[in-house]
């Protein structure tokens, strides 16, 4: 039969392995809120993902992606009026909302390296490769 002794060691090691648990997972977490907006926006597109549109895919597409990105700023704002909004926020539409701001960049991108005329009247809607 363990004496009393060793039922005391043994729970002072397991409220330090607990400890020291809790504090990794802490450490861990706290970890996951530095991470830049702008390089999880990038983390959610592949490079050169919008290479092969012409420019007048590349301008439809930069429409049709700011519109959503209005629509999700006016979801966000909307949501983070009420209780727990910012965990709705984060669990709804956060994702989302990088992965169109993602998008958008490499669509900057594409549109750069095209040297495409970005809302030009001069514009003949042609693409140069």
């Amino acid at each position: 039969m363990p004496n009393l002794r060793d039922r005391s060691k043994q729970h002072v090691v397991r409220r330090g392995i607990g400890a020291a648990s809790v504090a990794f997972l802490a450490a861990s977490l706290g970890a996951c809120g530095t991470i830049s907006e702008q390089s999880a926006a990038s983390a959610f597109i592949a490079p050169g993902k919008f290479q092969i549109y012409s420019c007048q895919d590349v301008d439809d597409r930069v429409m049709t992606l700011r519109t959503r990105q209005i629509e999700l700023e006016q979801l966000m704002a909307r949501a983070s009026q009420g209780a727990g909004g910012e965990f709705i926020n984060t669990v709804a539409y956060r994702s989302e909302y990088l992965q169109t701001r993602g998008e958008l960049a490499e669509l900057k991108q594409a549109s750069a390296d095209k040297q495409c005329a970005v809302d030009s009247k001069f514009s003949s809607g042609r693409a140069v490769f």
